[in-house]
């Protein structure tokens, strides 16, 4: 009861955005948010931010290591485990999603079929754009970049910059 007090503490405080008003202010409003968030369940690293105005809907399913930022606009819909690791820059209006719909039932119409969910772990040393959508039971490796607008469906492979509908290799990363 106590997690959901918090959660509905850090979903008002969410709306608001100082950044813009008052430099120091939003500052200390993020540090206040990110406590208000791990005492809803979430494990948020030290130096990490979840931008203001991003949807989480279950926090106690979000883990965010050290020194990484989630933009704000985001939606996250982590039904199962979404694990991000540490120094990962995420853009605004990302979407991710571990539900993905079942469709093997011949005799059930699609939208009675339910939902299938999965895990999705997100590495570490990742630059991912604005407007990323990644999907159910993804796993992105280490040391990525997503270029603005991408689609991920699939698995991604340590040290290549993916873009496009769906991600695709786009040039290797100098390791």
């Amino acid at each position: 009861m106590i997690r959901k007090i918090f959660f509905i503490l850090f979903s008002i405080l969410n709306l608001i955005n100082l950044h813009f008003l008052f430099r120091g202010l939003g500052k200390i409003h993020d540090i206040i948010r990110m406590k208000i968030l791990q005492l809803s369940g979430a494990v948020v690293g030290q130096n990490s931010v979840v931008r203001e105005k991003t949807f989480i809907l279950k926090p106690e399913n979000l883990q965010l290591g050290n020194n990484s930022s989630i933009g704000a606009r985001s939606e996250i819909f982590n039904s199962e485990k979404i694990i991000i690791g540490d120094n990962v820059d995420i853009g605004t209006q990302f979407y991710i999603n571990t539900d993905n719909h079942k469709f093997n039932l011949r005799e059930l119409p699609l939208s009675k079929q339910g939902v299938i969910s999965k895990d999705i772990k997100i590495g570490s040393d990742i630059w991912i754009g604005a407007r990323v959508i990644i999907l159910s039971g993804v796993k992105i490796e280490d040391r990525v970049i997503i270029g603005a607008g991408s689609l991920v469906n699939k698995n991604l492979e340590t040290g290549y910059v993916y873009a496009g509908v769906p991600a695709e290799k786009i040039k290797k990363i100098d390791l």
